[in-house]
């Protein structure tokens, strides 16, 4: 099981839809987030986009399975921490939906 947290601060989800993507799948990647080091805006071959770890893209395609989907949250919520990565952590709600949070709106509860 992972770290129980909560959140400090209410959290809006960036964009949707989420980028979903499975490990062999061919993506393209573009800019850098200057706001969050990391983080490449990538597409698939729909034009689909969605922020990315820099090292997910291999050779033009996914490294793993990942996605892009970020939880929308009022404080105070508890949630439980997944994994981290690079100021983001995918976190679970006692409901079990799933998504990514940002570092600096989650605490130890």
């Amino acid at each position: 099981m992972g770290e129980r947290l909560r959140t400090t601060a209410s959290w809006q989800a960036s964009y949707t839809p989420a980028l979903s993507v499975v490990r062999g799948e061919a993506l393209t990647s573009h800019h850098t987030d200057p706001d969050n080091p990391g983080w490449r805006w990538t597409t698939n071959a729909a034009g689909l986009g969605g922020w990315l770890p820099e090292g997910l893209v291999q050779g033009g395609c996914a490294a793993e399975d990942f996605d892009t989907v970020e939880l929308t949250l009022e404080a105070g919520v508890q949630v439980t921490r997944l994994r981290r990565l690079d100021g983001w952590s995918l976190c679970q709600t006692l409901d079990g939906t799933m998504g990514w949070l940002p570092d600096s709106v989650l605490a130890a509860s």
